[in-house]
């Protein structure tokens, strides 16, 4: 019965049309997507003259600039920061204000299209001095501000203490320590936890019956089976899904806040995790064909508004790990071979009389980055529905640069597209929307995250709905059709579903869904922020691929029918949330 209900309201909007033949304000926009205006967009955003857009560096200010830009030539208003006009200078132009654009006439029984006049008053150019001296302030389009950066010092140690005797090792020969990003020092127990995946769907709990709060975990890399793909442990978690073995390790690192614990210890067996700690004693870097990962990839983080607690990660030589597993008595091998089957209940081991204390030092310093912010107003100015894509990506290093085209230059087109869209509709928005082009993904998601916390326009409990698109221009090997992509949804949000599966086939759009609903999505992208927030989400990803985090995302690899079907669609999503109803 709602499909039907979305049916007639769907053809009702489209079949608003005029005696002269006049298209629908819906199809106006959909006619404004265009694969060659993507092409110009996204070749441009993922070409070498960005840098790879790393968070704080020149490329991504480039990038931002474009973005804004785009933003300004399209018709969304800024909804950055406030200033007195510019680049947070003041801006006095002597005379009257400038006459806002005058949209054409709309013929009979057409909305009005609304222009730069319907924009927030705090959203209008600055154009003259008030009576008495005073400036008008105005917004930009960039919500500036801080991340702190963080390298190691090459100082940090890790004890082992058992049966009166201290083991002391050194960062950079026995440890390496990942991610860490404050100075910290703590002694605490050892609970070894198997590979400490925690998956209820899955049935799998490597932390069941024990309390790991306040304590050191000991884990294994990878996940059951991992080690062999015909295993029915590796079949049952992976199978086809070219992206599982991504989310079953941010799994395992989203869940150790949550249980409290202040160390992990990945431990290797059979493999040497050292290679790539070296350095060069003449002080010289090899050539960039002989090097592949980025050297200088510094953690970045937050000050938020608490002290982290995010434990602090290590990995460890097969030296080291063979200390932890002689002490606490472990038979790896027979683990992973029960884990591997599938068959035996995994128990949580506590490493008896054992201690781990981690004494971490890093370098710090304060990065200035900035989101982009834009918003078309609707009818509803206090009530927001927002779509997100993050624009940063990996930067360059050793002569490569990380270009980075469909991680994600390609959702932060659509963002841009869209936006585009729906100003040509010519109509005005129930709900305002807001377009954001994030920062800091690749270093943990931040920029969502602050605009989460300091939402640059209006309450964050205003916002009724957020998009989120992430690599949404390639293929998977098996996608024979080249047509696959995939949707995540808030599951109590159920219309979602039937709002898309109406409009691809209304729209006749070429795409093969992989539709998931979950309670509370969260993975490896911007719309976490908001599903911590209470708001309904829908994420967009079509592929993951090998050349994921590599230089060779190239843009010479994009599959633009799929691109430019994958925003015809989400534009028809975001339509209906900004004026219906999504639940």
């Amino acid at each position: 019965m709602k499909k039907t209900v979305f049916f007639i309201t769907l053809s009702a909007i489209t079949c608003s049309l005029t005696l002269s033949g006049q298209v629908s304000p819906i199809e106006k926009g959909l006619q404004a997507i265009t694969t060659d205006a993507i092409k110009g967009q996204l070749e441009f955003l993922s070409s070498d003259w960005m840098e790879g857009r790393g968070t704080g560096e020149r490329g991504s200010y480039l990038a931002a600039d474009y973005v804004a830009s785009m933003f300004k030539v399209f018709g969304a208003a800024p909804a950055g920061d406030m200033s007195a006009g510019g680049r947070g200078r003041m801006v006095v132009v002597v005379g009257q204000p400038t006459t806002p654009p005058v949209a054409p006439p709309a013929a009979a029984n057409q909305p009005q299209a609304q222009p730069a006049a319907a924009r927030p008053a705090e959203a209008q150019p600055a154009r003259q001095r008030q009576g008495g001296g005073q400036f008008t302030p105005v917004r930009s389009y960039f919500q500036n501000f801080t991340l702190i950066e963080t390298e190691a010092t090459g100082n940090s140690t890790l004890t082992v203490k058992k049966g009166g005797r201290e083991y002391i090792f050194r960062e950079g020969i026995d440890f390496s320590a990942g991610r860490a990003t404050m100075d910290v020092r703590f002694d605490a127990p050892v609970v070894f936890v198997g590979y400490g995946i925690q998956n209820k769907e899955m049935g799998i709990d490597d932390f069941a019956g024990v309390d790991v709060k306040g304590k050191v975990i000991l884990r294994l890399s990878g996940f059951p089976g991992y080690n062999d793909i015909t295993s029915p442990m590796y079949k049952k978690l992976v199978g086809d899904n070219t992206r599982a073995q991504y989310d079953i390790q941010r799994g395992k690192s989203d869940i150790l806040t949550k249980l409290g614990v202040l160390g992990v210890i990945d431990i290797t067996v059979n493999r040497d995790v050292t290679k790539s700690w070296g350095v060069y004693k003449f002080n010289n870097n090899p050539a960039p064909a002989e090097n592949g990962p980025r050297t200088n990839w510094n953690p970045m983080r937050l000050d938020g508004k608490e002290i982290t607690s995010n434990p602090v990660n290590i990995t460890t030589t097969e030296r080291l790990s063979n200390l932890f597993i002689s002490e606490g008595g472990l038979d790896i091998a027979k683990y992973e071979k029960d884990a591997a089957v599938g068959t035996v209940k995994f128990k949580p081991v506590v490493l008896q009389g054992l201690t781990a204390g981690l004494n971490v030092a890093v370098n710090a310093k304060r990065v200035n980055v900035r989101n982009v912010v834009a918003i078309i107003e609707g009818e509803n100015p206090n009530e927001f529905i927002c779509a997100g894509a993050h624009m940063d990506h990996m930067g360059m290093d050793n002569g490569k640069i990380w270009n980075g085209a469909d991680d994600n230059a390609s959702g932060t087109v659509a963002l841009m597209t869209i936006a585009k869209a729906f100003i040509e509709s010519g109509v005005k928005p129930k709900r305002s929307i807001v377009f954001c082009a994030w920062t800091g993904e690749e270093k943990g998601l931040l920029g969502s995250e602050y605009f989460t916390l300091y939402p640059a326009i209006g309450k964050i409990s205003d916002y009724k709905f957020y998009m989120n698109f992430d690599m949404i221009s390639r293929d998977v090997a098996t996608d024979t059709e080249k047509n696959m992509a995939g949707i995540t949804y808030t599951k109590a949000y159920p219309k979602l579903e039937e709002i898309t599966k109406a409009a691809v086939e209304k729209y006749k759009l070429n795409l093969n869904l992989n539709i998931r609903s979950q309670e509370a999505p969260t993975g490896g992208s911007d719309y976490t922020a908001f599903t911590e927030n209470k708001i309904p989400v829908i994420a967009w990803m079509a592929a993951m691929h090998p050349e994921y985090h590599q230089p060779s995302d190239e843009v010479s690899l994009v599959n633009w029918e799929k691109m430019t079907n994958i925003i015809k669609l989400a534009y028809l999503q975001l339509w209906e949330a900004a004026n219906g109803e999504i639940k």
